[in-house]
C-alpha cells in the first residue's frame, strides 16, 4: 500500500470514527431511556391495578358495613316492637318474634330472642338451645357482632348482631325472662353482593378479624389459602410490589386500605403472581381481603406493555436507520442545503406566527372595543332605577320596586359579562345550555323591569301582551333566555325615536305531557333596516353602514349572541324589518315542563294558618333543625325536636294520642333512618299511628326515593333545599284537614 492509499484509508477511517461513536452513544442512550421508561411503566401499572383492586375491596367492605349498620337498626326496631307488646307466654313470645319479619327486608335474615338459660326463639318459629353460651353471660359485651352457625341451620354461616336488653322482658306466666335480642344475616346472600364478577372465578374474598383469622371466605374453588390465619400465609411470600409486609400493615392502620403484589406457591409447586387488597370494616375491627391473580387483573395492561415494547423497538430501529441516513447525507455534502432549507422554513413559520399573532391581537382589540353595547344595557337600567329611587326618598314602595329592578339588572349584568368576555367560547361551541327550574312569568317581568330603567328618560311606550300560560313553571336556561329578550328589546329602545312603541307578545302555542312550545314576538316602530342587510344581521360585529345610524352605534355582537343562544336552546328565530317602519322578531322554543312545580301550582290559593299546630320535627343536622324550627315557630307552630328516627318513635309512643298533629321526618339519620321510623310508627297498635300525617323532608329527590317514602306510609315528600312557601302550604293543607276531621 503506497503513502497516498494509506492517507486515504486514514481519512476514511477518521470520517467514520465520529459517526460510529455517535451511533454507539445513541444506542446506549436509547437502551437506558427505554429501560427506565419500562420500569416506570411497570410501577405505574402497579399503582393503577392497586387503585382498581382497592376500589373493589372498599366497595365490598362498605357492603359489609352497611349490613352491620342495617342489622343494628333492625335489632332496635324489633326491640321496640317487643317492648310494645304484652307477652304472657312462650307462645306469645314466638308469635311476637315471628311478627318482626315485617321489618326485615332480607328474606335471608332471622330474628332471635334468648332467655337466661340459653334457650332461643327464632322468627322462623324454630327454637332450641344456643351452644355458645359465653355470648349470653353477664361478662360479655352489651353489643356483639359475630360470625356463627345457627344450631337448627348448621349448613349456613350467619352474621349475628346481638344486644343485651336494657330491661329484660319477663313472661307474665313466669315461664322465663328474655335477656338478649339478635338479628342474623345469611352471609351467603351477602357473598353475591361482595363478589367481583368481572374477574370470573379467579378472585377470592376473605373476611378476617384483627388477628388475621378468617371469619368467612368467598371462593370459587378450594386449594388457595386454607390456613386459618390468612395474613400469616401471605407474610412468607415474596413481595413484588407494594413494599414490605410491614408497609402493608402500616398502610392498613393509617389509611384503612392497602394493596401489594406477591408470588404464591401453589400445591403443585408452581408459582403465580397475585394481588391482595385490604379494606377495613369500620363497624368492627374486621377486614376484607381480596385476592386476584395478576394475569387476570392485568390482562389488558400486559397487552399494553407488550405493544409498548414493540413500539419502542420499532422506534429504536427507525431512529437508528434515520440517524445513519442523515450521517450519510451529511457525509455527501447535503448538510448545507438542508440547513438553508430549514432556515427558510423556520423564517416562514415565524412570519406565519407573526401574522396569526397580529390577527389575534386585532380580533381582541375589535372584541374589547365593541363590547360596550351589551354591557351598557343593564348598566343603564341600574342607573335609571337608581335615579328614580333617589327622587323618591321616603316612598318605601317605590324604593323597594326600584331595588328589585336593580337586583334583576345586576344579576343580568353579571351573566352578560361572563358570556360577552367569553365570546370565543360561544363561537367554538363550548357554551352549555343549563336545565334549571324557572318561572316564565318572572323571567319576562325581570326583562321588562330592566328595559323599564332605560325607558325612564325616553318618550317610548312599552306594550306588553301576555296570554295566561298553561305551564309557566319550566325547565330551561333562564339567563340565556333573558339575554335574548334584553338584546332585542335593548336594540328597540336604541333604534326607536321618541314617541314610538315597543311591543312584547308571548303565549304558549302548544304543549304535550312533558314539553311546552312558547312563541315570543318582539317588535318596535323604529328606524328599521334595509332588506339587503337582513341576511347579515346575525353575523358577529355586523352593522348596517347607514348615515342614519351614527347616533345608535353598538358593537354588533348582540344579535350574533342572540341567534347562538336561540339555536343552542333548540329554537328558531326569524326577523322582518322595513326601513323607517320598524322591526319584528319571532322566536319559538320548546321547554321541558317542570313536573315538580305542579304541586306548588295546585296550592296557589292555600291559606297558611299553622297557629297552634303541634309538630314532631325529626332532623339529625343541627343547622337544618334550627332553620326548620325557626320557620315553623314563626308561623305559630309548637315544635318538638327529635335527632333521629329512634327518638321520634320513642317520643310518639311515650305520649298519648293527640300530642302531635303532624310529623316532619328526615330520611338519612343515624341509629334509625326515617323509612324504618315511619314503618315502626305505622305498625303501632293505636289509632293515631295510622292517621297522623308524616311528611318526608329530605335531600333524596329521585323518583325511587319518593316511592320509598310512599311505601313506608308517608303522606308527602318535600325535597331539600326546602321551598319555604311550598312547605308551609303543604303543612297547612294537612293541618286544616285534621282540624276539620
Amino acid at each position: 500500500m503506497n503513502i497516498e492509499e494509506k492517507k486515504s484509508s486514514i481519512r476514511y477511517r477518521g470520517i467514520w470514527d465520529g459517526p460510529l461513536l455517535l451511533i454507539l452513544i445513541m444506542v446506549v442512550v436509547m437502551v437506558t431511556v427505554s429501560g427506565r421508561y419500562l420500569r416506570f411503566l411497570d410501577a405505574q401499572l402497579f399503582e393503577e391495578r392497586k387503585g382498581h383492586i382497592i376500589e373493589f375491596t372498599e366497595k365490598a367492605a362498605e357492603i359489609v358495613d352497611s349490613v352491620i349498620t342495617y342489622s343494628w337498626q333492625q335489632v332496635y326496631a324489633c326491640e321496640h316492637m317487643l317492648n310494645m307488646k304484652a307477652i304472657t307466654s312462650k307462645e306469645d313470645l314466638m308469635d311476637s318474634v315471628a311478627s318482626t319479619t315485617d321489618f326485615i327486608d332480607e328474606t335471608s335474615s332471622l330474628v332471635f330472642a334468648f332467655d337466661r338459660e340459653g334457650n332461643y326463639y327464632c322468627s322462623d318459629r324454630k327454637q332450641g338451645v344456643w351452644q355458645q353460651t359465653e355470648i349470653l353471660s353477664a361478662d360479655a359485651k352489651e353489643k356483639q357482632q359475630l360470625v356463627v352457625m345457627v344450631p337448627h341451620r348448621d349448613d349456613i354461616i350467619y352474621f349475628l348482631c346481638i344486644e343485651r336488653l336494657r330491661e329484660p322482658i319477663a313472661l307474665q306466666d313466669g315461664s322465663g325472662e328474655i335477656t338478649h335480642l339478635a338479628v342474623a344475616v345469611d352471609l351467603g346472600a351477602v357473598q353475591e353482593k361482595t363478589t367481583v364478577k368481572g374477574f370470573g372465578e379467579n378472585c377470592y374474598t376473605y373476611l378476617i378479624n384483627g388477628d388475621g383469622m378468617w371469619l368467612f371466605k368467598y371462593t370459587f374453588a378450594n386449594g388457595f389459602i386454607e390456613e386459618n390465619n390468612v395474613m400469616a400465609s401471605v407474610e412468607d411470600c415474596e413481595i413484588i410490589h407494594g413494599g414490605l409486609m410491614e408497609d402493608f400493615v402500616r398502610e392498613v392502620k393509617e389509611k384503612g386500605h392497602a394493596a401489594l403484589e406477591f408470588k404464591y406457591t401453589q400445591e403443585d409447586g408452581t408459582e403465580q403472581r397475585w394481588y391482595v387488597a385490604n379494606a377495613t370494616v369500620t363497624a368492627e375491627n374486621w377486614h376484607v381481603l381480596l385476592f386476584v391473580p395478576t394475569a387476570v387483573l392485568g390482562a389488558d395492561s400486559d397487552i399494553l406493555l407488550e405493544r409498548t415494547l414493540r413500539f419502542f423497538s420499532l422506534v429504536f430501529i427507525v431512529f437508528l436507520a434515520m440517524t445513519i441516513i442523515i450521517i450519510i447525507v451529511v457525509m455527501m455534502g447535503r448538510a448545507d442545503k438542508q440547513l438553508v432549507q430549514q432556515k427558510e422554513e423556520a423564517n416562514q413559520l415565524l412570519l406565519n406566527a407573526a401574522e396569526e399573532a397580529k390577527s389575534a391581537s386585532q380580533a381582541k382589540s375589535d372584541f374589547l372595543s365593541h363590547m360596550s353595547h351589551d354591557i351598557r344595557t343593564p348598566i343603564n337600567g341600574i342607573m335609571g332605577m337608581t335615579d328614580i329611587a333617589m327622587k323618591n326618598i321616603g316612598n318605601d314602595d317605590k324604593i323597594r320596586d326600584c331595588l328589585n329592578k336593580i337586583s334583576g339588572s345586576s344579576q343580568h349584568l353579571l351573566g352578560l359579562i361572563n358570556d360577552v368576555l367569553d365570546m370565543s367560547r360561544i363561537e367554538s361551541g363550548k357554551t352549555r345550555v343549563k336545565h334549571e327550574s324557572f318561572d316564565m312569568r318572572t323571567c319576562i317581568d325581570n326583562c321588562i323591569s330592566i328595559i323599564g330603567g332605560q325607558l325612564a328618560t325616553r318618550d317610548l311606550e312599552m306594550v306588553r301582551k301576555l296570554s295566561k300560560f298553561q305551564h309557566p313553571c319550566l325547565i330551561g336556561d333562564e339567563l340565556h333566555l333573558r339575554q335574548i329578550f334584553i338584546n332585542i328589546l335593548g336594540n328597540s329602545v336604541k333604534f326607536t325615536p321618541d314617541g314610538g312603541k315597543i311591543f312584547f307578545r308571548a303565549w304558549e302555542k302548544e304543549s304535550t305531557d312533558e314539553k311546552a312550545l312558547y312563541r315570543f314576538e318582539l317588535a318596535d316602530t323604529g328606524i328599521g333596516m334595509k332588506e339587503e342587510f337582513l341576511p347579515h344581521l346575525f353575523e358577529a360585529f355586523a352593522q348596517e353602514d347607514d348615515g342614519t345610524r351614527t347616533t345608535y352605534k353598538g358593537t354588533g355582537l348582540g344579535m350574533a349572541i342572540t341567534k347562538e343562544f336561540v339555536e343552542l336552546m333548540g329554537g328558531t328565530i326569524e326577523v322582518e324589518s322595513k326601513l323607517n317602519v320598524g322591526t319584528e322578531f319571532a322566536i319559538e322554543i320548546w321547554f321541558d315542563i317542570d313536573q315538580n312545580a305542579r304541586i306548588g301550582e295546585s296550592m296557589v290559593d292555600v291559606q297558611i294558618d299553622l297557629v297552634g299546630m303541634k309538630v314532631l320535627l325529626v332532623e339529625d343536622i343541627d343547622l337544618n333543625m334550627e332553620i326548620a324550627q325557626c320557620m315553623l315557630e314563626d308561623e305559630g307552630a309548637e315544635v318538638t325536636p327529635a335527632m333521629n328516627g329512634q327518638e321520634a318513635v320513642d317520643a310518639f309512643s311515650m305520649n298519648p294520642s293527640g300530642t302531635f298533629d303532624i310529623i316532619i321526618m328526615d330520611i338519612m339519620m343515624p341509629v334509625m333512618d326515617g323509612i324504618t321510623a315511619a314503618k315502626t310508627i305505622r305498625a303501632m297498635e293505636r289509632e293515631d299511628a295510622k292517621t297522623i300525617p308524616i311528611i318526608a323532608m329530605t335531600a333524596n329527590a329521585y323518583e325511587e326515593d319518593i316511592q320509598k317514602t310512599h311505601d313506608a306510609g308517608m303522606n308527602a315528600h318535600l325535597s331539600k333545599p326546602i321551598d319555604i312557601d311550598l312547605m308551609l302550604k303543604t303543612l297547612a293543607i294537612f293541618y286544616s284537614s285534621s282540624q276539620e276531621a
